[in-house]
């Protein structure tokens, strides 16, 4: 962990030495040229793989077997005591993922990697101990950068561009494959600028070179981070961080002039109107009117001034957009050097078809969904104070500033390509989800509906999700109206508009609690409403907090039994609708609790599917 001295440290005695050691590498870390040279040792650290599986433990894909046909179901610490040991000895292995497919929206098919819950834990702490090096109290990141990060996202991303104001160009950039083509040579070698831990870079190299199985056919990896890996997003953008100096550089090496001239178009406008107040003409005459509204569409300074350049530039995951307040010559040439930036290398290719140089105020940028753009949007009225008290309301110019719109049409066809409309918009009803309870129905519109809202909170063309909402809201009914065989205008009168259904009963039938579609009514635009989390997190006292409270090493729920526990998982907690030994779960509301060897398999068996609460050795589980 060191870079050219010793560390010593202290022993912790409550079971949290390995994540006290992670802040020990963290605070050596805001040195941004640290080299780490002992961090494989952190891998004989038990806190460190419990942190990580309290990270993992509640996600339902854990509970799909990988190819050793292993779930997260009955992990312990015997098995983290197994993969320390095997980290000792250097005999630890990735198991090879299970490949499988789910459906895009536009009916194609992504490929995902099934990890065992085992590798999962162990590229669980791998990604501790790299967001520690590369994201931590001071990040080596760059503030461009924003996937895959805490307290960023697609967001905080398009905040940024909300900033960028009277840009010429825009070149938007998608890397071919990005993930599938990474380079795990070159990977390697942008790591050891940071570590010089042969060890612990040899178990990235595992993790890379693991493959997957396809069936019965084995594939090896011989690029790409592993699909579906806990551990890929900080590799990609350990990776990726590269073009981020790239550009650093680009910048510095292009950028010139203090400010813009003035445009001298603006001076005249000024001055013939100054010419004119003094004559006595009136600022109710029709020309000064008209000069008003010619200075509000003309611009204060050069758009295009060749003594000033600027460059912007932003980057989500392979997803990335640069800004030039400067001459279009410039934005090819960022194109083309960064094309064969990426080619030599990063061994990568920037995507022919998605990557651009658009004119900034006549065309559109695409970025993480979102069309960009500047000036050409409705007038922005302000309420100005006048000396008098009075208060008028003043159109602003909106020339230099950033428009951002969500992408009707395209909405529209991925809402038709999952069947809630046709091509045309019109709804339609979700016939697959006529088998489902009224109130799960209107619960998964309802969830689309907010996602949508909540996504698109910011853009200056609101009123293309009233469209949507219209689309979702009546597909919705429809679906209702197949399940019920009844027709719209009845379900209307029983569900009023907002389709409202019961969700919960008393034992006498008589509904307790009732779900209804979250509809927008009020269309005003807001261009801040991003939704952006402030909140810094403390990985290592988060990582203390989880380890505190795991119930990894407690005894035995049912039988108060200490040895050979077991963590018993469930995917999914629904009141009300689990039987057996998950309805006695569902109860205490978890998903996980530990028991011994001997009750698990007795839970799996149903013998204890009419056990009591009261029965049980630890009943404070009830209310954790």
């Amino acid at each position: 962990m060191t870079g050219g001295q010793s560390v010593e440290v202290e022993v912790v005695p409550d079971g949290t030495k390995g994540l006290r050691r992670l802040q020990k590498v963290s605070k050596l870390n805001e040195n941004p040229k640290w080299v780490n040279r002992d961090l494989y040792r952190l891998m004989y650290e038990p806190d460190l793989y419990i942190a990580a599986y309290e990270n993992i433990k509640s996600s339902p894909g854990n509970m799909t077997a990988g190819t050793d046909n292993e779930t997260i179901d009955g992990f312990s610490m015997k098995q983290i005591d197994r993969i320390i040991q095997s980290m000792k000895d250097q005999t630890f292995t990735f198991t090879r993922a299970r490949r499988t497919y789910i459906p895009k929206a536009n009916g194609k098919l992504r490929p995902l990697g099934i990890p065992s819950p085992k590798d999962k834990v162990v590229q669980g702490v791998i990604r501790m101990i790299l967001s520690i090096i590369y994201d931590g109290s001071k990040p080596t990141f760059l503030p461009c950068s924003h996937g895959f990060r805490a307290n960023k996202g697609t967001h905080t991303a398009l905040k940024e561009v909300r900033s960028w104001h009277s840009v010429n160009w825009f070149v938007e950039g998608d890397i071919k494959g990005c993930f599938d083509n990474i380079d795990h040579g070159t990977l390697i070698a942008i790591l050891s600028k940071r570590i010089e831990d042969q060890r612990f870079l040899d178990l990235i190299w595992k993790a890379l070179k693991a493959g997957y199985l396809e069936g019965t056919t084995q594939v090896n990896s011989l690029a790409g981070t592993p699909q579906g890996s806990i551990v890929s997003p900080i590799l990609a953008n350990i990776y990726l961080h590269e073009f981020d100096l790239w550009m650093e550089r680009f910048k510095v090496a292009n950028e010139v002039g203090e400010r813009k001239r003035v445009n001298p178009g603006y001076t005249a406008i000024v001055k013939q109107r100054l010419r004119l107040s003094k004559k006595g003409l009136s600022k109710t005459s029709e020309e000064m009117i008209k000069l008003a509204k010619e200075l509000r569409q003309t611009p204060s300074l050069m758009h295009n001034d060749p003594g000033y350049v600027r460059i912007k530039y932003v980057r989500y995951a392979d997803d990335w957009l640069v800004a030039i307040d400067g001459p279009h010559g410039l934005a090819e040439k960022l194109k083309t050097e960064a094309t064969a930036y990426f080619r030599d290398e990063l061994h990568l290719e920037l995507s022919a078809e998605k990557t651009h140089v658009r004119q900034a105020r006549t065309e559109q940028a695409k970025f993480l969904g979102t069309y960009v753009t500047i000036g050409a949007g409705d007038a922005i009225l302000r309420k100005a104070k006048l000396k008098d008290g009075r208060f008028i309301i003043r159109r602003a110019n909106v020339n230099h500033l950033t428009m951002m719109y969500a992408p009707k049409e395209e909405l529209i066809i991925s809402l038709s390509e999952r069947g809630f409309c046709d091509r045309n918009g019109n709804p339609a009803a979700k016939t697959a989800w006529t088998v489902q309870d009224d109130h799960m129905i209107v619960e998964r519109y309802g969830q689309i509906l907010s996602g949508i809202f909540n996504y698109y909170s910011f853009v200056d063309n609101p009123l293309a999700l009233k469209h949507i909402q219209h689309i979702l809201h009546f597909s919705c009914a429809k679906t209702l109206c197949r399940k019920h065989q009844t027709s719209l205008a009845k379900l209307f009168r029983l569900r009023r508009k907002n389709l409202t259904v019961p969700k919960r009963w008393d034992k006498d039938g008589k509904p307790t609690a009732y779900i209804s579609l979250p509809l927008r009514r009020n269309w005003k635009k807001n261009r801040a409403a991003f939704l952006i989390n402030a909140k810094v997190a403390d990985l290592i006292l988060l990582g203390i907090h989880k380890r505190t409270r795991s119930k990894l090493d407690s005894p035995c729920a049912v039988c108060g039994n200490s040895e050979d526990v077991e963590m018993h998982h469930l995917r999914h907690v629904r009141k009300g609708r689990q039987v057996g030994f998950a309805a006695v779960m569902a109860a205490m509301n978890r998903k996980q609790i530990p028991v011994c060897h001997t009750c698990h398999i007795k839970i799996h068996a149903g013998k204890y599917d009419g056990i009591k609460l009261s029965d049980f050795a630890l009943p404070k589980l009830a209310k954790a």
